[in-house]
């Protein structure tokens, strides 16, 4: 199928009429045929997750830089256009946080998925010659330039977190003040909103909650019978926090909580009040306060110090804008 696809890239006639659902399914093939173990490829690292599915972008954030250890190992080719295991990780990271529910096999199967088609399809496209068009030409630098701001803000965003800044807001903010409640729950996760009644009527009736968490639940923390120990309403989603500290000690959802990944089934067995907050329990906080004041503070000085130049009447020739 690889061989008949790639074959199929160098044969403008064929490409013009391959549609995008048999271009998906034929790439598709090519991938799985390229990722079995006896291919040249190598299969997808194993990685099992360890945080559950209240934090997906963790997950899909660790799934990546594992990928990102060795970013120019190439792990497949489309004629000319290589694969990299820069280029998957990528993809994962722009993955819908849902895809964190699956295990890691399964997201860089996806991920490669991804990246198969969109190079098949810069291969048709440059035989079709779509990137000599003006209008695709316009769009590629618009692209370009926003790479380029994304890049210039992560950069002073990196440069404001540093161990005296981070210290500083901790010492001002959170030392020595109380810390925020939290609760001790457990979480059943299932694809489905009828999954989730069906579930919160057995608990009803008396099912332990545990065991049809070791059961039924794809959160990552069904072996543990979907305990997530003791939670911070910051660190879960906003839909799983609003239910999980509406609740009482005891208390059960009545109702499925649709979230990342699918429908949550949730009880909390106790509530508390958390002591002040360590440094390292902080620091994501601190970090992303100090992120976003960063940002804020560089957009600001640009937009204050920038030359605006009107724009020409119509009919009048436009003046340049001295670099």
């Amino acid at each position: 199928m690889a061989k008949r696809l790639l074959k199929a890239n160098r044969n403008a006639q064929k490409w013009a009429t391959v549609t995008w659902t048999l271009c998906g399914l034929a790439l598709s093939g090519a991938v799985h045929a390229a990722t079995t173990p006896d291919a040249a490829t190598p299969s997808a690292p194993r990685q099992e997750p360890s945080a559950p599915l209240v934090n997906p972008a963790g997950i899909l954030a660790t799934m990546a830089d594992q990928l990102d250890r060795k970013p120019d190992f190439v792990v497949l080719k489309l004629e000319n256009l290589p694969i990299t295991q820069h280029d998957v990780a990528g993809v994962i990271r722009a993955m819908p946080l849902g895809m964190a529910s699956l295990n890691f096999e399964e997201v860089y199967r996806r991920a490669l998925d991804v990246m198969v088609r969109q190079k098949a399809m810069v291969l048709r496209a440059r035989l079709e010659k779509i990137d000599q068009d003006p209008d695709v030409k316009h769009q590629s630098d618009l692209a370009v330039e926003h790479v380029l701001v994304d890049a210039w803000l992560k950069r002073r965003a990196d440069a404001a977190v540093t161990d005296k800044a981070l210290h500083d807001l901790y010492d001002s903010q959170v030392a020595g003040k109380p810390g925020p409640d939290q609760v001790k729950a457990r979480v059943i996760l299932v694809a489905t909103e009828a999954e989730a009644e069906a579930l919160i009527q057995k608990l009803r009736d008396g099912a332990d909650f545990a065991e049809l968490a070791r059961q039924v639940s794809k959160d990552p923390s069904a072996q543990a019978g979907g305990d997530l120990g003791y939670r911070i309403r910051e660190s879960v989603t906003p839909e799983v926090g609003a239910a999980m500290f509406s609740l009482g000690p005891g208390q059960t959802t009545t109702y499925p909580v649709a979230s990342i990944g699918g429908y949550f089934v949730i009880r909390v067995e106790a509530r508390s009040s958390h002591g002040t907050l360590t440094f390292d329990e902080a620091r994501p906080m601190l970090e992303k306060e100090l992120r976003a004041h960063a940002v804020s503070e560089a957009i600001g000085s640009l937009l204050s110090n920038v030359k605006f130049v009107p724009p020409s009447k119509p009919g009048e020739q436009a003046v340049p804008v001295k670099q």
